[in-house]
């Protein structure tokens, strides 16, 4: 085994400590991750890329043989979960740029990584799946009018350019995660799995780096503000979850609605800062590094919840749909 194999070998196992202290780099060297804010948009392709390389096709294919519930569920997500949520904090007394942050990321497709804190949860592994693919390609069509037309959200950008940089980088992922898998082939993706995760970890350290740019200053200009904007990203995750969950759960079963509760509170909230243009208001990127600290803790948090709500069926191993 080569150097190179046995580093990535390490950081795919490593991930959740190696993640955070990315994140600490970004905020000790904010001249690194001002210099890193360019590379947002590359990174956040690979990342894609590279989630797309490691999903199980064939599970996909078979999961869309009755897909009517996830793109229920995503519809709802994407659509329905923010529109809910929009009048809630409209109704706060808090800060504009705060409102306008938190209905952004509930118009945020799911994270890519939804199916793998799924499994750590004893959630649907493979309803999360779906969610998260069908969210990520969909939401080039959605988050521009709602945030542009249907909620009157200032961007400094247009409904349209929005989109098609939205399209970018989902086609482009796309591209690049099919060319590779054909290049490896089956049994190449299945030897050189643990490279990939350990590449994904890589390409994450870095795209942490610029989500710190210029917290520092804001920390001590406005410490108040950042605290606030930390305890409103708990609070959109957790609003977000209880909405959607509430939602579905009389139509569905308890354990499909707790995922897709967790689905609607995990949202790929860096791909905002990939696409928004830098003239946009601040509070947005702000908050876009503040809610990094939910997005590590939550999942901690929500497990004994989960497994008390689930009862017996926690300690069963989720199955697919």
């Amino acid at each position: 085994m080569d150097l190179l194999d046995l580093v990535l070998r390490r950081m795919g196992r490593h991930a959740t400590t190696l993640l955070p202290f990315s994140l600490l780099v970004g905020v000790l060297f904010q001249d690194l991750a001002a210099a890193a804010r360019p590379l947002v948009g590359p990174l956040a392709t690979i990342l894609l890329m590279l989630a797309l390389v490691r999903t199980d096709w064939p599970r996909v294919r078979a999961l869309l043989a009755r897909p009517g519930l996830a793109l229920a569920l995503s519809a709802a997500i994407l659509v329905a979960v923010p529109l809910a949520v929009w009048p809630l904090w409209r109704a706060l007394d808090v800060w504009p740029g705060l409102v306008a942050a938190l209905c952004l990321s509930a118009m945020a497709p799911t994270v890519t990584s939804a199916a793998t804190t799924a499994a750590f949860l004893r959630l649907d592994v493979s309803l999360a799946l779906l969610v998260s693919l069908i969210t990520n390609f969909a939401v080039p069509l959605t988050l521009p009018p709602l945030a542009l037309w249907l909620l009157g959200l200032d961007l400094q950008i247009s409904a349209m350019a929005l989109s098609l940089r939205l399209a970018t980088i989902v086609l482009i992922a796309l591209a690049g995660a099919i060319a590779i898998r054909a290049w490896l082939k089956p049994d190449g993706l299945r030897h050189n799995a643990h490279k990939i995760d350990g590449c994904a970890v890589l390409v994450l350290m870095v795209f942490a780096i610029p989500l710190m740019d210029g917290i520092v200053a804001r920390a001590l200009a406005e410490p108040v503000k950042l605290a606030g904007f930390v305890v409103g990203s708990f609070a959109g995750m957790f609003l977000c979850n209880a909405v959607m969950a509430l939602g579905t759960l009389p139509f569905t079963d308890r354990r499909t609605a707790l995922t897709a509760g967790y689905c609607s509170s995990g949202r790929n909230n860096a791909l905002l800062m990939a696409v928004l243009p830098v003239t946009a208001d601040p509070d947005i990127f702000l908050f876009i590094a503040a809610v990094q600290v939910p997005i590590y803790v939550i999942p901690t948090v929500l497990q004994p919840i989960y497994r008390r709500l689930l009862g017996k069926d926690s300690d069963m191993p989720p199955l697919p749909r």
